[in-house]
């Protein structure tokens, strides 16, 4: 298959490189005296040196009184999970604190291989709120956010790494949800007093903002770095003309990743890593309106599958008659394999546990990685899908029905039972081929005696092809 290689792939390709240049010999990277983190499967090291785990969860939207207990649950050792995103604005650090001791007391009561002694790293991710822009105010919060988690960096089992972001450069009126004056009146008393309203100054808060991440990161020995999010290519490159240290992650989404093609080459020029947030939200809900794509991710999933078994000492035989969900790779998981594979982060939130094994650092180390093609093929798709804009071919998957003993009418059955729609004549000794979707179902008659006939379930998947020998 001959797919066209989009601009996107040739600049997000050099990350996946540079992960395996860059030097050791920086603030941050990992030593004697650091938690254990060489036991997650996937990590990057940020331009500071810190090591990094590429596989988290994102529980700053998540219902509150869940959000300790889905980080203990993450952090077992069958998932490995050490990277949660949350925001100041969200206002469950204390959650965040208890999941994160409980969790790591759990593991090490649990698994003799963790030296007691030795502290476990764990990373957070967390923003200072639009409303707290400015010098004061963000001095203000980050003593807020550092207090909040004194009882996890106190904890001797827990080498807590935090990793600081303005939210936002400023509050939007465009934006539906962004109230900025209702906000501001609604402050408590102590940020109004701190500094002057960020939103009567729109252009240059972020600017003081930005001076007080940079002094805490040079004071705080927590920080393992500081950053941004939600910030468009001009708004960076205003704060990389004053910056005295440069932003060492950002948090953008998926659209922003596939379109805002200046802004990508910004941060990569600047060695700044990218990481993704609400990821499958704005995939899941436009699959159904882009089939196409969704079923090219489909065929990467059973590609992968089937690589994995081969790899694991199955035959090529045997994966072709294996049970379907047998070592399945799902649909989600395509799109954050080919994530973290260009060495780019990802906090996919979740309340289920089926989803948090899926998205899981051990889930997806597991998962072998993609050919350049099953790259392209996955990036062309998450294009289509994420603009709205299906690809032009499609791919399903061919049957041939061959009529070995008889003539024969083939007829294909819609979801519905009802109302079988004739399809082809097929002569004694002839084939007939058709391209359907998995789990479609056809129906056979020997051509002189309808009472003689045969119910076939497609079992292939997207991409394959399937014979069947019908004997009538």
């Amino acid at each position: 298959m001959t797919l066209h290689i989009r601009p996107l792939y040739t600049i997000l390709l050099p990350f996946f490189l540079s992960a395996l240049c860059k030097g050791n010999s920086v603030r941050g990277l990992q030593n004697t005296n650091d938690g254990i983190i060489d036991d997650i499967p996937l990590t990057t090291t940020l331009s500071n040196g810190v090591v990094l785990p590429l596989a988290g969860l994102g529980v700053g939207n998540l219902q509150q009184d869940l959000v300790d207990s889905m980080i203990q649950k993450a952090m077992n050792d069958e998932r490995r999970i050490r990277l949660f995103d949350t925001s100041h604005a969200a206002g469950n650090d204390r959650e965040v604190v208890k999941g994160i001791t409980q969790g790591i007391k759990d593991l090490k009561d649990q698994n003799d291989h963790f030296e007691k002694n030795q502290p476990i790293q764990v990373h957070v991710v967390t923003k200072v709120w639009y409303t707290y822009l400015g010098y004061e105010r963000t001095k203000l919060a980050i003593n807020e956010i550092l207090q909040e988690y004194e009882d996890a960096s106190n904890d001797p089992n827990v080498d807590l790494k935090i990793t600081l972001l303005i939210h936002w450069p400023q509050c939007f009126d465009e934006i539906p949800w962004m109230n900025c004056e209702g906000e501001e009146e609604e402050l408590p008393e102590r940020v109004k007093k701190a500094g002057p309203p960020p939103h009567l100054n729109r252009k240059d808060s972020w600017k003081g903002s930005w001076k007080a991440l940079e002094e805490a990161y040079e004071r705080e020995t927590i920080l393992a770095g500081i950053g941004i999010s939600n910030f468009n290519h001009h708004t960076l490159t205003n704060l990389l003309e004053i910056a005295k240290t440069k932003p060492h992650m950002a948090q953008i989404n998926i659209w922003s990743l596939v379109n805002e093609t200046p802004l990508i080459e910004l941060l990569k020029e600047n060695n700044i890593h990218i990481q993704l947030y609400n990821v499958m939200n704005g995939i899941i809900e436009k699959i159904f309106q882009n089939p196409k794509a969704h079923h090219h991710i489909l065929m990467v999933a059973n590609q992968l599958k089937n690589q994995r078994a081969i790899e694991n000492g199955s035959s090529a035989e045997a994966v072709v008659h294996d049970d379907p969900d047998e070592g399945k790779v799902y649909f989600a998981q395509v799109i954050l394999k080919w994530i973290v594979q260009f060495d780019i982060s990802v906090i996919p939130r979740t309340q289920t546990l089926d989803h948090l094994d899926e998205n899981s650092a051990v889930s997806l180390s597991r998962i072998p990685n993609m050919s350049i093609e099953q790259v392209q093929i996955t990036g062309q798709a998450i294009v289509a899908i994420i603009n709205n804009n299906d690809l032009e071919h499609d791919v399903n998957v061919m049957v041939r029905f061959h009529a070995k003993e008889s003539d024969m009418f083939l007829y294909w059955i819609p979801d519905e039972g009802n109302n079988e729609k004739q399809l082809a004549f097929i002569e004694k000794g002839s084939s007939y081929q058709e391209s359907t979707h998995p789990g479609h179902v056809f129906k056979v008659y020997h051509a002189y005696d309808p009472d003689i006939h045969e119910t076939f379930n497609i079992h292939g998947q997207y991409g394959e092809s399937q014979d069947i020998h019908v004997e009538l």
